[in-house]
Formats: structure tokens, C-alpha cells, sequence
């Protein structure tokens, strides 16, 4: 049971947290859950009022020797774990063993940034879940034996975690759903944009665009069944259509059942990662819009990342959490609609509405910055504590 945080002579004691997580700390971050990860304990870390470890299992602690100094989150200091990653994964699976605050001494929480099934004798857990993908009805692999361990660990992480974070009323609706958590105990905290997209809305596109003189849709996350690849080829199509002359950007991987038809398509060009975040943001700045036509997204980083950046998004109305996050700052359609993806192709030469999702989805931007975030969870954490300081 949570206990609410004390006072000692006078004044508050600054909140002990463990976090358990060890990717991005080397790694970077492709994906919205690394942005999320490295972001918020970063965040974290900065602050006064927060004394935090970080703990990597032993594993990685010959990359933690090596980290350069320009590595995320090179600069929070790491202690180590006598137990490799896997190892650790799989005993507090089924052992609830070892707790982490075995090593780690006194603190007041356990906290990962991702899903991460952690063990605390007195501490209080919280971890972050950020969709429920792999686990909603009518998908392809539910029912593979790696989705089920998937699904048996992360049934306990919602059975034992003191406190499940999410990063949308979206996600959190589905965890309740699928896992069947309480919704008092589902936390949403969400998810910020780094100062750069903001930064570069004041470039011309042009000048920024790494395409010189080719105009183009921009879509951010790859082609798959998640992001939607049948609604990005067939926006292709329209594209191809109305405006033989300009190209859709598809940046990041292609799942296989979708390879031939993405290669074919003559006004497509295919990014297979490899683009840090920097020149991401050049990439979006240079693209008269951001098409964002996937069928689930716990959260959508990259809509508001194009809206920082100054470029308009179209995004799918039956995506998720897409509506929530996105909403009215965004050109919304029906990504089954043949009318609805001619309509958005059309908004290559509306300058009008151009101009309103600009200034809307910039004002939209603006309320998401990890600062506020990592408040929002320190705020959460600080109110209470795993035991009372002696």
C-alpha cells in the first residue's frame, strides 16, 4: 500500500528513484517508447529535488564503460546489477526475484520508462506501458508463443506495478480493457518534443528539405500493419493520381508483406532508418505535410513533431490515440475513405487551410514538452513514499 511522504526537520527529502532500464542509454532512440525513455529520465535526473540511480545489468556494463559522452544519458551515473538482463527478465517472471532494491538500498521508488517487469521488497514500483498493440482482439500473432510470455509478463507488471504510467487516455482505456487493471491505479503522464522542431519551423522549407527541388508527403514510422501500409500506398496512388510529380517519404522499415508493393510504387521512396533525430527534423520540415494514416498508435510522436516544425498533419481518425493528440489541430480523415485521401492530397494547393493546421498544430505542440511531463511524474512520485525516512 502506497504510504504518502513525510517531512523530516522541516522540509522534504529529495525523492529516491531507481530506474531500471538499459537500451537507450547507449543506443539513442528510434522509436517514441526510446524518445520517452531517454527523455523523461534524463528530465529526471536534472532535477534538485530527485537523487537517482540508474542500474544496468551486468551485460551492459562494458558498454557503460565506453558510453561517449554525447550517448543518451551518458550523464546519469550507473551502478550494476550481478545478473544479466535476460536472466533477471525471466527470474522476476517467475520467482518475483530479485528485487531491486536489494541492491540499490533505501529509495522510495522503482521506476522504468518502458515495459519492464521489476521485483521491490519495500519500495514502491512504477512502470510505463504505452500500448496494448500486440494484445487486441483480431490481431495476426495474438496467440504466438512470444506474444503470450509477452502477455504473461505484462499481466504482472499491471498486477504488481504500485503505479502503471501510460501516455494517453487511449492506451490507458485499452490497458484497463485488456488487463483489466483499476483505472485509479493507470496514470497518464504522455509524451514532449525536443526544442529542435521547434527550432527549425523558422527555416525555409526549401532550404531545409534534404531533396532539393522535390516536393513531397512525408510519413514517419515505416510501412506496416500498425502504421497503416494499406492506406499509405493508396495514398500513394491518389498522390500518384492528382500529382504525378510529387513523392510520398516513407521513413523507416517495411514489413515484408508490403516490400513489393512499396518498391513498385514509382512515387515512393523508402528510408530504412538511419536518420538521427536532427536531420529528422529537416526531413519534416521540407514536406508539405506529415501523413500519420496508421490503424493504432498509443500516442503518435511524429504529428506533433511535424506540427513543432511548422508543416501540417494529416492523420487517421480511426488510429488510436491519433484523435486525442492530434484532434482539430490536424487535417483528420477516414484512411478507408478513396474521397478522404484525395481530399488530403489536395491540401498540397490549399493554402488557406495550409495555413490553419500550421498555426493551430503549432499552439498544439507547444502544451507537449517533456518538462512538463517529468513534473507531471515527479509530482505523482513525490506525493508518496515506500517508507517513512528514519
Amino acid at each position: 500500500m502506497l504510504e504518502h511522504r513525510g517531512m523530516v526537520n522541516g522540509r522534504t527529502k529529495p525523492l529516491r528513484v531507481a530506474v531500471f532500464n538499459a537500451s537507450e542509454r547507449y543506443h539513442g532512440y528510434a522509436t517514441g517508447v526510446g524518445k520517452h525513455a531517454v527523455n523523461m529520465v534524463g528530465e529526471l535526473a536534472r532535477r534538485k529535488d530527485v537523487d537517482l540511480t540508474f542500474w544496468v545489468p551486468k551485460d551492459y556494463w562494458a558498454l557503460d564503460q565506453s558510453a561517449p559522452s554525447m550517448a543518451p544519458l551518458a550523464h546519469v551515473q550507473s551502478c550494476r546489477l550481478p545478473i544479466s538482463r535476460r536472466a533477471y527478465a525471466a527470474a522476476t517472471l517467475s520467482l518475483n526475484w530479485p528485487s531491486l532494491d536489494l541492491y540499490s538500498g533505501e529509495v522510495d521508488w522503482i521506476y522504468s520508462p518502458r515495459e519492464v517487469l521489476v521485483s521491490a521488497r519495500h519500495a514502491n514500483t512504477a512502470v510505463t506501458i504505452h500500448d496494448v498493440y500486440h494484445f487486441e482482439p483480431g490481431r495476426k500473432k495474438r496467440f504466438d508463443p512470444r506474444t503470450l510470455m509477452r502477455f504473461a509478463m505484462w499481466s504482472r507488471i499491471v498486477s504488481r506495478a504500485s503505479v502503471v504510467l501510460t501516455v494517453s487516455e487511449f492506451s490507458k482505456s485499452r490497458i484497463c480493457e485488456v488487463f483489466g487493471a483499476d483505472r485509479a491505479r493507470v496514470q497518464v503522464l504522455g509524451n514532449g518534443i525536443e526544442q529542435h522542431f521547434f527550432d527549425i519551423s523558422r527555416m525555409d522549407p526549401d532550404v531545409a528539405s534534404p531533396l532539393s527541388g522535390v516536393k513531397y508527403f512525408i510519413a514517419v514510422g515505416g510501412i506496416s500493419r500498425k502504421k497503416g501500409g494499406h492506406n499509405l500506398l493508396r495514398f500513394a496512388e491518389q498522390l500518384a493520381i492528382q500529382a504525378s510529380e510529387i513523392r510520398l517519404v516513407v521513413i523507416g522499415p517495411v514489413e515484408q508483406e508490403f516490400r513489393s508493393d512499396a518498391s513498385a510504387a514509382r512515387n515512393v521512396m523508402l528510408i530504412d532508418g538511419g536518420i538521427d533525430d536532427l536531420s529528422m527534423g529537416r526531413w519534416i520540415r521540407g514536406a508539405i505535410a506529415l501523413v500519420s494514416l496508421s490503424n493504432y498508435e498509443g500516442f503518435g510522436i511524429p504529428g506533433l513533431e511535424a506540427m513543432a516544425a511548422g508543416v501540417p498533419v494529416v492523420a487517421n481518425r480511426g488510429g488510436g490515440a491519433l484523435p486525442e493528440i492530434i484532434g482539430e489541430a490536424g487535417l483528420m480523415i477516414d484512411a478507408d475513405s478513396a474521397t478522404d485521401l484525395a481530399e488530403a492530397v489536395e491540401l498540397r494547393r490549399d493554402a488557406n487551410l495550409r495555413d490553419t493546421l500550421i498555426k493551430r498544430g503549432h499552439a498544439r505542440a507547444a502544451e507537449y514538452r517533456w518538462d512538463r511531463f517529468c513534473d507531471r511524474l515527479a509530482t505523482l512520485l513525490s506525493a508518496y513514499a515506500a517508507r517513512p525516512y528514519s
